[in-house]
């Protein structure tokens, strides 16, 4: 199991962690920092608990809104290609029904001369 030693504003957090994402750990407690950094720079160093909740909510809000944006940015894609979906059977339709109709006037048409050849 990894370890990896975190700071965050000013203070420091070992965490354990799968082996292979120590980096990862890593990058994402810097992002915390510099989250709770801004926080602690607007609000002031109103306590770590609180900066880390304020952290915590202002990047959950985020993750939320992506969320959002991606599965509207989903939803429209699947009403696009639903869209395109009958656009195709319906250009397949008529162009089956097409060949269809050019067949049976061709057949109509060997019949006819089908049968002037049989009276000749």
């Amino acid at each position: 199991m990894g370890k990896v030693s975190l700071e965050i504003n000013g203070r420091k957090y070992a965490l354990g962690c799968d082996d292979g994402e120590e980096e990862r750990l890593e990058n994402l407690g810097r992002k915390l920092d510099e989250r709770v950094k801004l926080l602690a720079n607007q609000f002031g160093q109103i306590g770590d608990l609180q900066l880390l909740v304020m952290a915590g909510i202002g990047m959950t809000d985020e993750l939320e809104e992506v969320s959002e944006s991606v599965e509207d940015q989903a939803r429209a894609l699947s009403v696009e290609m639903q869209k395109k979906s009958e656009v195709a059977v319906a250009s397949a339709q008529k162009s089956e029904l097409n060949a269809s109709s050019a067949l049976a006037d061709a057949a109509q048409r060997i019949e006819k001369l089908a049968e002037k050849l049989a009276r000749h």
